[in-house]
C-alpha cells in the first residue's frame, strides 16, 4: 500500500538507474490516421510526433499507475506530468514494430511556493526498430510526487 506520501528522494536514490520493463509497440496505419484526426492535423503517412508519446506509455512494460505505486504514491495522490520533452534521432514510421526501453534517471525534491515539497521524477524511454535497433525517437517525462516534508 502506497504511503500517504511519495518516499523522500534519499529512500528513492535506489531507483536511479532501474530499468523499467520495457516491452513492445507496433504503431499501425490507422491508429496514425486516427492521431491526425483527433489533432486536427491532416492525415498524412509520417506519424504525428504525439505518437512516440503514446508509444512509450504503451510499451514501457506497466502502467504509468504502476510506475507510481514503484515511486510509493498513487493516482489519487495527485502525482502530475510536469514536464515531457520528445526528441527524434530517427523516424516514426507506421506498420513498423518498435522496442520500448525505459528507465529512471534522476529523483530531485524541491521546494515549491504552491505545492511545498516535491519529488521530481525523470523517466527516459527509447523507442527504436525492432528490425535494426535504430533509436527513432527519445521521451523523457518529469513526475511531481507528492513530497516528503522530512
Amino acid at each position: 500500500m502506497p504511503a500517504d506520501t511519495a518516499e523522500s528522494p534519499d529512500d528513492m536514490a535506489h531507483l536511479v538507474g532501474k530499468s523499467l520493463p520495457g516491452g513492445h509497440y507496433r504503431l499501425e496505419p490507422f491508429e496514425n490516421w486516427l492521431a491526425h484526426d483527433a489533432l486536427y492535423s491532416t492525415p498524412r503517412a509520417n506519424p504525428h510526433p504525439i505518437m512516440a508519446y503514446v508509444a512509450t506509455q504503451r510499451g514501457m512494460g506497466m502502467t504509468v499507475a504502476e510506475l507510481f505505486e514503484m515511486l510509493g504514491t498513487d493516482m489519487t495522490q495527485g502525482p502530475l506530468l510536469a514536464g515531457c520533452t520528445l526528441e527524434f534521432p530517427g523516424e516514426l514510421r507506421t506498420a513498423t514494430d518498435y522496442t520500448v526501453a525505459a528507465s529512471i534517471v534522476s529523483v530531485v525534491r524541491k521546494e515549491t511556493r504552491a505545492a511545498g515539497p516535491v519529488v521530481f521524477v525523470t523517466c527516459r524511454m527509447e523507442l527504436a526498430e525492432s528490425a535494426t535497433g535504430q533509436v527513432e525517437a527519445i521521451v523523457t517525462n518529469v513526475y511531481a510526487l507528492p513530497g516528503s516534508s522530512s
